[in-house]
C-alpha cells in the first residue's frame, strides 16, 4: 500500500476515536484540499506499507480505538490493496476479541458497486458530497461532472452503507443550499437517511488560489444549519 501517513488516534475521522490511514494518491484535484500532499502517487515522501505492516500499527491501539478509517488523497484508487487492509483488520478483532469497525473515506468518484467484496467488510462509507451543479463541480476539483458521487450516495443509501455525507461550506464557492436540497429529495425518494455533517471551511493546510479565503461566518453557518433542519435531515455542523 502506498501510505502518506497514519494516525494512530483520531476523533474526527469517523465515530469514536480511530485509527486513521491516509492512503497516497487522488484522481480530483479540489481547489480547497486540506491534503495536497496527498494528491500526487509518486510523491517521495509517502512510502510503501505491506498489509500487514499496517494491520500492526492499528494492533497497537487497542484497545483504545474504535475501528479504522482508510482515507487519502483517494482511496478507493487502492481499493484491492484496502480490501486485504479490512479483511486483516476483520480478523485482527476476532483474535483481540475486541471489535473494530472499517470506515472509508471517499470522495466517490469510483464506483463502489464494482468492488463488492471490499464492501463486504466495510462497515460504512463516509462520502464527500462536494457540489451538486456540474459546472461548481468542475470547477472546484477539474473533474467532468459529479455524476459517479450522486450514484454512490444512492447505492450506498440503498444498501446501508452510507454512515455520514460530508459537505465543505464555502460560500460563494460550493452550492450549498442546492446540494441540501436534493440530498433530502433523494432521501425522500429512497425511504432511507442518513447523518449530514457540515464542515466549515478552514485555510490551514490549503494550498493554491483559496489559501486565504475567508472561512464562512456563524451567521452563514447557521442559515445552511436552519435550511438542513426544515428540510429534515440529520445535521450537525464542524
Amino acid at each position: 500500500m502506498r501510505v502518506r501517513k497514519i494516525i494512530s488516534q483520531s476523533t474526527v475521522d469517523g465515530p469514536g476515536n480511530r485509527t486513521a490511514v491516509f492512503l497516497q494518491g487522488c484522481n480530483i484535484r479540489c481547489a480547497y484540499c486540506h491534503n495536497p500532499e496527498t494528491q500526487a502517487m509518486d510523491d517521495p515522501e509517502a512510502r510503501e506499507m505491506s498489509v500487514q505492516e499496517v494491520t500492526a500499527e492499528v494492533a497497537r491501539s487497542i484497545p483504545f480505538i474504535r475501528g479504522i478509517t482508510v482515507s487519502g488523497g483517494e482511496c478507493m484508487l487502492q481499493a484491492g490493496e484496502m480490501t486485504e487492509l479490512f479483511r486483516a483488520v476483520r480478523q485482527l478483532s476476532i483474535e483481540s476479541g475486541h471489535p473494530l469497525t472499517r470506515l472509508i473515506d471517499s470522495n466517490g468518484t469510483i464506483q463502489f458497486a464494482e468492488h463488492a467484496v471490499l464492501m463486504s467488510l466495510c462497515d460504512g462509507v463516509m462520502l464527500d458530497v462536494k457540489a451538486w451543479d456540474n459546472a461548481v463541480y468542475h470547477r472546484l476539483t477539474g473533474a467532468k461532472d459529479n455524476s459517479a458521487v450522486i450514484q454512490n450516495m444512492e447505492w450506498l443509501l440503498r444498501h446501508d452503507k452510507l454512515t455520514e455525507l460530508r459537505i465543505v461550506c464555502l460560500p460563494g464557492m460550493v452550492d450549498v443550499e442546492t446540494i441540501l436540497e436534493h440530498i433530502a429529495k433523494t432521501f425522500d425518494s429512497i425511504g432511507k437517511i442518513a447523518p449530514v455533517r457540515l464542515l466549515r471551511f478552514r485555510p490551514h493546510g490549503v494550498a493554491g488560489e483559496l489559501k486565504n479565503h475567508p472561512m464562512p461566518t456563524d451567521e452563514q453557518m447557521a442559515r445552511y444549519t436552519a435550511l438542513a433542519q426544515r428540510l429534515r435531515l440529520d445535521v450537525s455542523v464542524r
